[in-house]
């Protein structure tokens, strides 16, 4: 049975787990940077964890941050047996988690679903949001009007297909970087990154830590008619980085939508969706400019 790898020891900077008891659920993750600076919270993607953050962090010394695993994912809780996952509903958590801690002044630098979720937590809620950095996402994952019976079928059925059903076991380890590492389009170095966490010691082998209920298709989407009124609502500059190889239909939303927001850059660097992983400090290094130009930090 292989081992997953350490992280660089170049790269190892100091941080240390967090945990937030919040009234339905636990939040856990990693906390770093500069006590009493400003509050940077970093939102991971779908199916990652806060690891997903790990190659930028030595970047971000300046600031106080905070890397949350969401619900269901890498050491969070997950949800109740008799409650599912939807996306809202992690902007809900999080919005929970900066009343609870009484945040303000927060800066959210969130990727891929975590982007999604800054975004509508943002908008949501402007009060206590001083910026967005969303990292290959904008607008909405939308569908059509037409579609929502189909979608409401295909959400319920996947949810019949989770109920009862037994993690798998797994042995070989390299298999599962191979895995992640082609579903990610990275190394499997930054593969294992996201497996440290994402994966718990069983009799026999490994399992994963994440809710199969995390991956049952949505039973309803907003539609492409409701963005601008939610884009709208984000008062907060908002930066935007796309990667030159990421998701092709994030280019076409940003034609489409970013009109309807008041203070908006877009940047594209060399990468994929992962590309803060692929290509920390440059991603890193708009981060900061943007930030910059917000906080005291130079």
């Amino acid at each position: 049975m292989s081992k997953l790898a350490d992280y660089p020891p170049q790269q190892i900077h100091e941080y240390s787990e967090v945990a937030f008891e919040l009234s339905h659920v636990t939040i856990k993750g990693l906390r770093g940077g500069t006590p009493g600076g400003p509050l940077l919270l970093l939102l991971h993607g779908w199916l990652d964890n806060c690891h997903s953050f790990l190659p930028m962090l030595p970047y971000l010394k300046d600031y106080d941050w905070i890397a949350i695993d969401f619900p269901g994912h890498g050491h969070s809780s997950h949800r109740s047996a008799d409650a599912q996952y939807y996306f809202v509903d992690w902007v809900y958590d999080v919005e929970a988690l900066i009343r609870d801690q009484q945040w303000q002044q927060v800066h959210l630098l969130g990727h891929s679903m975590g982007g999604f979720v800054a975004q509508l937590l943002a908008a949501t809620f402007p009060q206590s949001i001083k910026s967005v950095t969303s990292i290959e996402a904008f607008g909405l994952v939308t569908g059509q009007p037409q579609d929502a019976l189909e979608q409401l079928r295909k959400g319920f059925a996947s949810r019949f297909k989770q109920q009862g059903r037994n993690l798998p076991v797994y042995t070989d380890l390299q298999h599962l970087r191979h895995a992640r590492a082609r579903a990610g389009d990275f190394n499997e170095t930054l593969a294992d990154l996201l497996l440290q966490r994402n994966l718990r010691t069983v009799e026999g082998g490994y399992s994963w830590r994440t809710d199969p209920r995390v991956r049952s298709v949505s039973p309803f989407r907003f539609t492409a008619e409701q963005v601008p009124a939610i884009l709208q609502g984000i008062q907060a500059p908002l930066l935007v980085i796309l990667g030159e190889l990421g998701h092709a239909n994030l280019v076409e939303a940003v034609k489409r939508w970013q009109g309807e927001v008041g203070n908006i850059t877009v940047e594209t660097i060399p990468g994929g969706h992962h590309l803060h992983m692929q290509y920390p400090e440059l991603v890193a290094n708009a981060v900061l400019r943007q930030l910059a130009k917000l906080t005291h930090v130079a």
